[in-house]
């Protein structure tokens, strides 16, 4: 019948959604800094008067990506925070600001910061994330998911170079994204 149709390709769907791969890091070295994302690169954005964040990648996730996150760098985490807001289209960059959002600052061994940002969107409602302050973790690592996708930003100092630019497709925990200058 029809309705066990539609029931199989909504079973089906949320199957696909909640994928959760392991992905293999290769020829990965210190310096590098991995993708907290799978999706598409929106926006770049700098603001050197911050020199602790002073560059901004925004990645897209739409349905069709898988939505866990990995952790970019190895080191401690710093900060846990969530703060509630709206759900508004991901794709806006108002999202980062009013929206539903989780932010996770990793200090490496060397004292260098970065900071990702999980944000809920429209259909987005459900901020997943796995770690705890103090927490010791590693490049390539699960770290949490956004139910039903959205937004990830990950801030990076001004010692950090780009290596990827608008309109990338990306992919978390395997594509390098930044190489530490130092």
């Amino acid at each position: 019948t029809l309705f066990s149709i539609f029931c199989l390709i909504v079973i089906w769907f949320s199957f696909y959604f909640f994928r959760n791969p392991d992905r293999l890091l290769s020829e990965i070295d210190q310096l590098d800094i991995i993708s907290p994302s799978d999706g598409k690169v929106i926006d770049i954005a700098y603001n050197l008067d911050n020199p602790e964040y002073a560059q901004k990648i925004s990645i897209f996730l739409s349905p069709l990506d898988v939505h866990v996150n990995w952790i970019p760098i190895d080191g401690e985490i710093e900060k846990v925070e969530y703060k509630s807001g709206t759900f508004a289209f991901a794709f806006t960059p108002k999202s980062s600001e009013l929206n539903e959002r989780n932010d996770i600052v990793i200090k490496d061994s060397k004292s260098r910061k970065v900071l990702v940002r999980q944000i809920a969107g429209t259909i987005a409602r459900k901020i997943v994330c796995w770690i705890k302050n103090k927490e010791q973790v590693k490049l390539g690592q699960k770290y949490g998911m956004i139910k039903f996708g959205s937004r990830v930003e990950i801030f990076l100092p001004k010692d950090v170079e780009i290596k990827v630019k608008l309109a990338d497709r990306v992919i978390g925990g395997k594509t390098i994204i930044g190489k530490w200058l130092c």
